[in-house]
């Protein structure tokens, strides 16, 4: 039998754990605050005529391909004539040669803005995704040409995004300067019809999460241009996502590898189906209010200073509540569950009662997990699977 009265004791820490969690709270940091109007100047017309020449002279873009390198070449020249400096860095993924297309244009600092886009795709022709996020690439790098910025803007065609995100990794550990970047924009799917979830998504693979500032100043532009804006997931969904994080998108291995970064979707955190990424799935007018957004956003960053990123780690809703008060919370909840335990086990030993039996059960359960996981180390390990990046993979 348990003894209630130390059950009860055990639940002190966690009283002290609430008190402390309700003097945490934080208030939210604020968004840059916005610029002009954006219409006039990024064109979803424009984009949309890119995104049909790249479907009809390259519809298979796989990772090193020679379609995804037509595509690199092009993108390269594009941009290269609308003012920036152009370099291609070269790398290999999973036993394939990938290209990164890295475009540069200086600013009157030497802080960096960057919007990102993967050019690859795993499927054909992938019209809604990675070829319009190709083409709004270039249609901003044509509204930036006549643009003077403070901050230098950079743009970055990215090769393996299907292979974990081989290409942003990439990018994030070789980039000169790496200390100027501010920000990154990474865009994705923005010719997509319909989005399931938030159009930003700031989940990383580990406990971070993206800039609370950065977000909200992404958002903040989103709601110029759409309608139907869908806002941050609520706060049960947060607490899931910290407990099991996993993060899908270029974003998640830019934050894991200590930049701020930001997702824009048009199809939610998740690619659409694979029937929605055809051609004639493209929607010119969401694509170029998506662009215009993202437009918007880097107008906004560049115009002031940078937005205060937040906690490390965090529950956002009215407030902000930091992570470490979670994880506090979450082991004082455990506490007396643990106490309890102890005092059982200490009771059937004094009792002579047989304990032992329960520790090879417990041993017992977790072996297959044990086993499933050195199997798939093993398969890594003999090339029967990629190990490229620490990227996660949409299901």
């Amino acid at each position: 039998m348990i003894e209630p009265r130390i059950y009860r004791a055990a639940f002190l820490p966690a009283l002290l754990a609430v008190v402390l969690t309700a003097f945490s709270l934080q208030n939210r940091p604020s968004a840059a605050p916005q610029g002009l109007a954006a219409d006039v100047l990024f064109d979803g017309r424009l984009a949309a005529a890119t995104t049909r020449g790249i479907v009809r002279t390259s519809p298979d873009r796989a990772p090193g391909s020679a379609g995804n390198q037509t595509v690199a070449r092009e993108v390269a020249r594009r941009i290269a004539r609308s003012g920036f400096e152009v370099t291609i860095n070269t790398f290999e993924a999973d036993g394939r040669t990938l290209r990164n297309v890295v475009a540069r244009r200086s600013g009157a600092s030497r802080k960096q803005l960057v919007v990102m886009a993967d050019r690859d795709a795993d499927s054909v022709p992938d019209a809604t995704g990675s070829a319009a996020d190709t083409a709004a690439l270039i249609e901003l790098a044509r509204v930036f040409k006549g643009r003077a910025s403070r901050r230098t803007i950079v743009l970055v065609s990215t090769d393996g995004g299907t292979l974990g995100d081989a290409g942003a990794l990439r990018f994030a550990r070789t980039a000169p300067d790496r200390d100027q970047i501010e920000a990154v924009v990474a865009i994705s799917d923005l010719g997509a019809r319909r989005a399931e979830g938030p159009l930003t998504v700031q989940w990383s693979n580990d406990s971070r999460r993206g800039s609370i500032g950065l977000g909200r100043t992404v958002n903040s532009s989103l709601r110029q241009e759409l309608d139907d804006f869908a806002g941050d997931p609520g706060p049960l969904a947060q607490m899931a996502r910290l407990a099991f994080p996993i993060g899908i998108g270029d974003q998640g291995v830019l934050l894991e590898d200590g930049l701020q970064a930001v997702r824009i979707s048009g199809s939610g955190e998740l690619p659409p189906p694979r029937g929605e990424r055809r051609l004639e799935d493209l929607d010119v007018d969401r694509l170029g209010a998506l662009g215009r957004g993202a437009l918007r956003s880097v107008s906004a960053l560049d115009g002031a200073p940078v937005p205060e990123p937040g906690p490390r780690s965090y529950l956002l809703t009215r407030k902000v509540l930091p992570g470490w008060t979670i994880s506090l919370l979450a082991v004082t909840l455990i506490f007396p569950a643990l106490v309890a335990s102890i005092d059982a086990i200490a009771r059937a030993r004094r009792r002579r009662e047989r304990v032992a039996p329960w520790w090879r059960w417990i041993a017992l359960a977790v072996l297959p997990f044990l086993i499933g996981l050195g199997v798939a180390e093993l398969i890594v390990a003999f090339g029967g699977a990629p190990d490229v990046s620490s990227g996660a993979a949409p299901p």
